[in-house]
């Protein structure tokens, strides 16, 4: 399996294999059993839970706790955003998080989500258009920086209130953040504080004017930097996890014409229905943010300690055997698919029918435009992001006849 960890002898399972191949990991690790004592490359150890029932379970398990108080001493990760010793809408248990989660769910309610839907077409539209122009001839065009980042950082930064001035950075802040790389974040703090403090004597039609004008139990508004926190979460996790998807479901697609094929000619019932298994197979989640146990207790057939860090792998647990018949093959007439991608519990996204509607246009959209599209050079020699949380390649070269 994998190389064991110097300091506390588990195994680490995240290594350049796993980059590469994460769900080659999963397969080894689902023999072994639901719960797994691993190391991240980091050497921090923690528990790894890979089965579908366990993390099932888990999500909603009052037991697991978010708020740094509870871990123990071997958790030593200080980078954002799970390094955060606190942190609005993340970091947070109920019933804080249910007050956070509030001033979220205000963006995301349905009548936003239909108004946004002809815009997602039109942005969708031009950006295939920049692409055909780029590709022409047979040229090789990158689709992480023409579509797959571009369009999910427009839609995001367009629903919380980025400034305009302030986008071109978000995908620098969002590569930095979910590599755990970043060490001064202030660069991203300090943008929405001052966009928050704009807000307040002009407001407009986003999140950040809501939280702007919210206040706390004694009557005072909330401080910028507590909010641009939860707005830095928003809009790196918002744009993030859906341009990651985008790309992963278009390397598999493309690899797989029979499928595209369909997706691209199925009616919008249908569309829903594929793209439930698009997520569950391609999602580009890997894991939820950490965990730590409030108490002793038993999970998976292992004893969890008080203040031990729990890892709820979704990627792992999408593709249990044990839940999902032929859990590594796409199969579009599953008849059940209750994945996880989305979670479940207080901490479930609240953006997750955007990101239905969002994926589903530009993919439908991508393959109707350019059937024949190709990889421009071998996947095994695709860099990918060595992260645990999110799974994004760093480029996509593609000719599209």
């Amino acid at each position: 399996m994998a190389d064991k960890c110097p300091m506390h002898g588990h195994e680490m399972p995240f290594d350049e294999e796993y980059w590469h191949a994460p769900f080659d990991t999963y397969t080894k690790l689902h023999e072994q059993g639901p719960v797994h004592r691993v190391c991240l490359p980091d050497g921090i150890p923690v528990w790894l839970v890979t089965g579908y029932q366990e993390v099932y379970d888990a999500l909603r398990d009052p037991k697991l706790a978010r708020q740094r108080k509870y871990a123990g001493p071997d958790y030593t990760n200080d980078l954002p955003p799970e390094g955060l010793p606190q942190s609005r809408l993340v970091m947070e248990d109920p019933p804080d998080h249910t007050r956070s989660r509030k001033l979220v769910n205000h963006g995301f309610v349905p009548r936003r989500m239909r108004l946004l839907k002809p815009k997602i077409h039109a942005l969708v539209d031009g950006l295939l258009d920049d692409v055909e122009t780029k590709g022409a001839d047979g040229g090789v065009v990158d689709l992480m920086d023409t579509f797959c980042a571009p369009l999910p950082i427009t839609v995001i930064c367009d629903l919380v209130g980025v400034p305009e001035e302030e986008r071109v950075h978000v995908r620098e802040w969002g590569e930095l953040v979910f590599s755990h790389s970043l060490v001064n974040p202030q660069g991203i703090g300090a943008a929405m504080a001052r966009a928050l403090v704009e807000r307040r004597t002009n407001p407009q039609d986003d999140l950040l004017s809501v939280w702007a004008d919210v206040a706390d139990d004694d009557g005072n508004l909330l401080p910028p930097e507590d909010l641009s926190h939860m707005a830095l979460i928003m809009f790196a996790a918002g744009y993030d996890s859906t341009m990651g998807m985008l790309s992963c479901s278009t390397i598999a697609l493309m690899q797989q014409p029979e499928y595209a094929a369909r997706l691209a000619n199925a009616d919008e019932d249908e569309l829903h229905t594929l793209m439930e298994e698009m997520f569950r197979m391609y999602s580009p989640t890997q894991r939820g943010f950490r965990r730590f146990a409030r108490e002793d207790f038993e999970l998976g057939g292992q004893h969890i300690s008080a203040g031990d860090t729990v890892l709820l792998s979704i990627g792992a647990a999408d593709r249990d055997p044990g839940k999902f018949p032929d859990a590594n093959q796409v199969d579009f007439e599953r008849a059940e698919n209750k994945h996880l991608v989305f979670g479940r519990g207080p901490h479930a996204c609240p953006g997750a029918e955007l990101a239905r509607i969002e994926n589903g246009i530009a993919l439908q959209k991508l393959f109707q435009r350019f059937p024949n599209m190709r990889m421009a050079t071998p996947e095994h020699e695709l860099k990918w992001r060595e992260s645990t949380l999110i799974r994004v390649p760093l480029s996509l070269p593609v000719t599209i006849s």
